[in-house]
């Protein structure tokens, strides 16, 4: 029985729990792991069969096709601001209802983006409060319109809020409606009453609130749709006044190439890099590193959390903004450093802030560098059942059964044993699926980096480290390495490797769960994301273009 739970333990990271003290997922002083649910990451069946099959891909999940889908709390935050011409942020999502994490792989997922009787009332509030504030005087709704009459400011400011040009009917109800509060009382000019009532209609308007795709299943979404869709994803707002005029009339982007030129623009532009980190950062887990902690560690500081966020995510930035792809995420040796992770790599700090440094053959690839390796480390030493669950779940989506109720400690290191004969001999008893077949050599490759990151040539007094290992992939190729650094040249150069991440990003860019009836979508992506210039710009592009992206896929009009 004991063997049993320990062979589960693989899927605890599906939880997303970090706990105080041990630095590991969902573990406890003792380092016993704590119990967590698959979650996004697994349907439940377990990965490569005891027979030594190849494991599975996972294409799990319940895609619902809204044609209604929420804009994110952030989304709203930053299309309110354009809308209404702030000068800053009005802050006010930060107090609205987060999406459940761990249900999907994003946050914003069709299926998290739903709208509570408490989400409406933060909407209702919110929507009045900017309205009283861009109304209180004529000055400050100049601001917001130049013009005097209310139906040019309806008109731009509906077009504006609801993506598109308002109908007839649409407008002659904020018609009404301006004149209702235009005769209300108070001090305030006849025209700011009245636009304040528009205002706070338009804010709490299905329209706004959601992205809409209207069109008949399979048709090309319109050129409108096109621009809230793209303008939504890349630049994490509402489409800009050009951008809307743009969109009007057929044979703009509601074709293939104008919807890639839209992307290649948008790709070009800073708030794509905001998105992007987005995306790795909540496909990597990110949000973790501010709940490490380690106990007796003296190379541990809790400043570290915030720079591992910081290097992170320049590493990623760079990616995206050097037209770099996922075979560089998997094998570049440079990142960045700072005056607390420099002195890891066994560098001097920068005399400020963060910089970008060659670290060494050693470090291939993100998952050698220090953040992700004193993330999935327990307290010093390394957390080989972690490294192996994450590269599992995150890079090559394979699919790992679920957790039992109890989980064992790991046990003290004995005199002589190396930390990998240690986990093997825990998980020993589990059979060729899981642990031995799919979770252990890839957590084995970074033996020789310890719980803090950083590489030792032994351990354990001396004892020689065994980083080497083989996997059996979906394809049923199996492929060996001798160490972390093998090991990513072998995912480098793995389809798999490639679907997966097309998987995800599909599934970020789609705002839905990716199954196995868009596997023409993935097999396209995994194909232009391998060849030699594969880059994640392409990828996007490549995924603007499809029909996937630019046209409904079922749901009811």
């Amino acid at each position: 029985m004991r063997l049993q739970t320990v062979c589960a333990r693989a899927v605890i990271l599906a939880s997303g729990m970090l706990v105080g003290c041990t630095g590991r997922i969902g573990g406890d002083s003792s380092g016993a792991a704590g119990v967590g649910s698959t979650g996004a990451a697994g349907n439940g069946s377990t990965g490569a069969g005891g027979d030594g099959s190849a494991p599975t891909l996972n294409l799990s999940g319940s895609p619902q096709y809204y044609r209604f889908v929420r804009l994110t709390n952030s989304q709203w935050g930053r299309a309110v601001q354009d809308i209404l011409n702030l000068a800053s942020p009005s802050g006010l999502e930060q107090g609205f209802q987060s999406a459940v994490i761990g249900t999907t792989d994003f946050s914003n997922n069709e299926l998290v983006l739903d709208v509570t009787q408490e989400s409406w009332s933060t909407f209702q509030t919110a929507a009045e409060t900017l309205a009283a504030q861009v109304t209180a005087t004529d000055a400050a709704l100049a601001n917001v319109y130049s013009g005097t009459d209310p139906a040019g400011l309806i008109t731009t400011l509906g077009r504006r809020a609801y993506r598109r040009p308002l109908t007839t009917a649409e407008q002659s109800t904020y018609m009404t409606l301006y004149n209702q509060g235009s005769s209300l009382m108070g001090t305030r000019s006849a025209f700011a009453k009245g636009a304040s009532l528009v205002i706070r209609a338009m804010l709490q308007s299905p329209y706004f609130l959601f992205r809409t795709e209207l069109g008949t299943s399979g048709a090309a979404l319109s050129g409108y749709e096109m621009a809230a869709k793209l303008s939504l994803w890349l630049r994490g707002t509402t489409p800009s006044d050009t951008l809307l005029d743009s969109a009007a009339g057929p044979g703009k982007l509601d074709t293939a190439d104008g919807a890639a030129a839209l992307a290649t623009t948008a790709l070009g532009e800073t708030t794509a890099t905001a998105v992007l980190r987005q995306f790795h950062g909540e496909l990597l887990h990110f949000d973790r590193f501010a709940q490490i902690t380690k106990v007796n560690v003296p190379t541990y500081m809790t400043s570290l959390n915030a720079e591992f966020l910081d290097v992170s995510n320049l590493f990623f930035d760079n990616i995206l903004t050097q037209g770099l792809g996922l075979k560089d995420i998997l094998t570049s040796t440079t990142g960045y450093v700072g005056p607390g992770t420099a002195p890891l790599y066994g560098m001097s700090a920068p005399a400020s802030g963060y910089v970008q440094k060659d670290l060494g053959s050693q470090r291939v690839g993100w998952f050698s560098q220090i953040p992700y390796l004193a993330l999935y480390g327990f307290n010093g030493d390394p957390d080989s059942i972690h490294r192996g669950v994450t590269l599992n779940l995150d890079v090559l989506c394979a699919t790992l059964g679920p957790p039992a109720a109890t989980i064992p400690p790991i046990p003290p290191l004995e005199p002589g044993q190396t930390n990998r004969q240690r986990i093997d001999t825990l998980t020993s008893g589990c059979g060729q699926n899981c642990h031995n077949d799919m979770i252990n050599p890839l957590g084995f490759s970074f033996e020789h980096f310890d719980g803090m990151g950083q590489y030792r040539a032994t351990e354990n007094g001396g004892l020689t480290i065994d980083s080497s290992g083989s996997y059996t992939f979906a394809d049923g190729t199996t492929k060996s390495w001798a160490d972390a650094a093998g090991l990513m040249q072998v995912l480098a150069s793995t389809p798999q490797t490639y679907t997966c991440y097309a998987k995800k990003l599909a599934s970020y860019g789609l705002q839905r769960d990716v199954i196995a009836s868009d596997m023409p979508l993935l097999t396209a992506l995994t194909s232009s994301s391998m060849a030699s210039t594969g880059s994640l710009k392409q990828m996007i592009i490549d995924l603007v273009r499809n029909d996937a992206f630019r046209t409904h896929v079922g749901g009811t009009p």
